[in-house]
């Protein structure tokens, strides 16, 4: 025998109402668990992706370059002056730039300016 026509079979039965809603409920809390696990792993991989391919274009940020002083410290000495060396050593740069020349004779010199 059919169902009457515009009524589904079972809706009338209590225990098929109760199991519909735990199904639903059921549905609702993957779903749920889904949305919340699914974007931390997404920026999970997506940071780290992103943090080698920083680490790959700024390679240098790991050792980073020298810092060096042109002829000393030729702000508060003039360059290429025991001064201006005592200065820059005291500001602790990784290295001095100095002017080395040779005279005529052999000779090494300190110069900054040759003209």
């Amino acid at each position: 025998m059919k169902p009457p026509v515009g009524r589904r079979r079972g809706h009338g039965n209590p225990l098929f109402r109760v199991s519909s809603f735990y199904s639903k409920l059921r549905i609702i809390l993957v779903l749920l668990a889904f949305v919340a696990i699914l974007p931390p792993l997404f920026f999970h991989f997506r940071l780290r992706r992103f943090h080698q391919t920083q680490l790959s274009r700024c390679g240098w940020l790991n050792n980073p370059p020298l810092v060096c002083a042109h002829g000393g410290d030729s702000t508060s000495a003039f360059p290429n002056t025991m001064s201006a060396y005592g200065f820059a050593l005291r500001s602790q740069v990784d290295c001095i730039e100095i002017d080395v020349s040779r005279s005529s004779d052999g000779v090494l010199f300190a110069l900054h300016d040759r003209h």
